[in-house]
């Protein structure tokens, strides 16, 4: 190696590690690498997951990606999945998740894994995002028939610096056979599970010097992937929210993961010699510690977010929510009070933020906190059914009692049996008494339900039922309120 050459290497090494030191969570080791050596391939891969329609940190995330593509020309960008739900600018605009999208294509996005939440919206609007999107969408794992035209890849392999790399997607599946989605929208397509179905793909490890699994199973399934596959290279995942700062190798495998709504990112490195990888490496980054903004970027993200109809102040909130129970509680008591019903529930995972500041509560902030448009719908149940409802829902909260509204209840759970004790806020509970019991569609959907009737839709989502009930009220105070234990 020449002079000259050798110190161009340095210098790039030193900027690598200013910008990796500047970036990363201040409780990574600081740790210098060797400089590619001869007959190496640095593959670099900047990975995200879980972004939720998070387009307010897209600017400074666009400024880090122009800066490590200044030292990795040649940067592959990834999403693992979920780009959407959470954000009211993006899943209530027209088109659908036309931000998100149009972000990702103005950043460079190369693949992405598809995530439960991207069937939130229905499949039309998931084929409008293939087909928007600069970049294909991964999942082996999910089947879809001949003639819906959805577009979803099981896997990519292409030619990279010389490289040849195969990418395949995976998303979680539950044990009811479908990821975390709302039923009606999973109507035509089938799953199996990401450890039936990876080993068909064994063969990619002959064909390709790299192979990376894009998965969108959660953290616990992707140390059980890696276990099982120790043919892969990495897995880079999502669906867990799950930050791993110091990745290391599974198996020899390596698993990464950057928590979620692009506070976070991974700088994935492999370095391949003679078609095998000789080295891997993965740097977490702090997107918020970036200081500059993408002007470009800037600009798209302030004009999506100018949006009149979603910054409507419609009521106060006297003291902050400082929980989602909190809200949880105000979402409920705004189903029962519109449905007119004696009770309402609302599943822990429909409540899509940790908390919410006092003062004016505005549109974008009730789809902030119930994203999904679900109906309501209210079904005639004995108080025995309704008990049985109750202890139904908390196993499919994985042993969280929903929220609710018109009692409390209290859930004894010694590991083998389930007792739970209803105190309606008006009179006795009765067994044989028979109650109005709301709740939203993903509810009726997924949990299994005993009533005498088949259950009367309202036509009206919780969100517009909350909105209806702030306007109403003005002025809500729900600090400290709680209703189960």
């Amino acid at each position: 190696m020449n002079k000259r050459r050798l110190l161009l290497l340095l210098a790039l090494v030193a900027v690598v590690l200013y910008l990796v030191l500047r970036y990363q969570p201040q409780n990574q080791p600081e740790t210098a690498e060797a400089p590619v050596t001869e007959g190496e391939t640095e593959v670099a891969i900047l990975a995200v997951n879980d972004m939720h329609a998070n387009i307010d940190l897209f600017p400074k995330f666009a400024a880090m990606v122009d800066s490590l593509r200044a030292i990795y020309p040649d940067l592959l960008l990834f999403s693992a999945g979920d780009n959407r739900t959470g954000n009211p600018v993006n899943d209530q605009y027209n088109p659908v998740n036309y931000p998100m999208i149009t972000l990702m294509n103005e950043t460079g996005f190369d693949l992405c894994a598809v995530g439960n939440h991207e069937w939130d919206a229905d499949i039309d609007n998931l084929r409008n995002d293939i087909e928007r999107a600069n970049f294909p969408f991964l999942c082996a794992n999910v089947f879809v028939p001949d003639g819906l035209n959805l577009d979803i890849k099981p896997f990519v392999a292409f030619e990279h610096q010389g490289v040849k790399m195969a990418v395949v997607g995976m998303i979680e599946v539950r044990h009811d056979g479908i990821p975390g989605a709302h039923p009606k929208n999973l109507t035509k397509v089938s799953f199996k599970r990401a450890q039936e179905v990876l080993p068909q793909y064994r063969y990619l490890r002959d064909q390709n010097d790299v192979v990376i699994l894009l998965s969108h199973c959660g953290v616990e399934d992707d140390m059980e992937l890696a276990q099982s596959s120790p043919w892969l290279d990495a897995i880079i995942g999502g669906h867990s929210h799950t930050l791993i700062e110091h990745p290391t190798e599974t198996n020899g495998v390596l698993v990464t993961q950057s928590g979620s709504h692009l506070k976070y990112a991974t700088l994935v490195k492999l370095r391949v010699k003679n078609h095998t990888v000789v080295g891997k490496k993965a740097i977490v980054l702090n997107v918020n510690a970036v200081r500059r903004e993408k002007a470009e970027i800037k600009k798209m993200v302030t004009e999506f977010n100018d949006a009149p109809s979603l910054n409507e102040a419609i009521a106060i909130a006297k003291t902050r929510f400082e929980n989602p129970e909190e809200l949880g509680c105000m979402l409920t008591d705004a189903i029962r009070e519109v449905s007119e019903a004696d009770f309402a529930f609302q599943n822990t995972g429909g409540v899509r933020v940790p908390s919410l500041k006092k003062g004016p509560i505005t549109v974008k902030d009730v789809y902030s906190i119930d994203p999904f448009n679900n109906e309501i719908v209210v079904f005639q149940m004995t108080g025995q059914q309704l008990k049985r409802f109750v202890t139904n829902t908390y196993k499919k909260n994985g042993g969280y009692p929903s929220y609710v509204s018109g009692m409390t209840y209290k859930v004894e759970d010694d590991g083998n049996h389930i007792n739970v004790f209803l105190t309606p806020n008006h009179g006795t509970f009765g067994k044989d008494k028979i109650y109005k019991v709301a709740m939203n569609s993903y509810m009726a959907s997924t949990v299994i339900i005993e009533s005498i009737d088949e259950g009367q839709s309202m036509f009206m989502t919780s969100e517009e039922m909350l909105i209806e009930f702030l306007k109403k009220h003005k002025e809500v105070d729900y600090q400290g309120v709680t209703r189960t234990r």
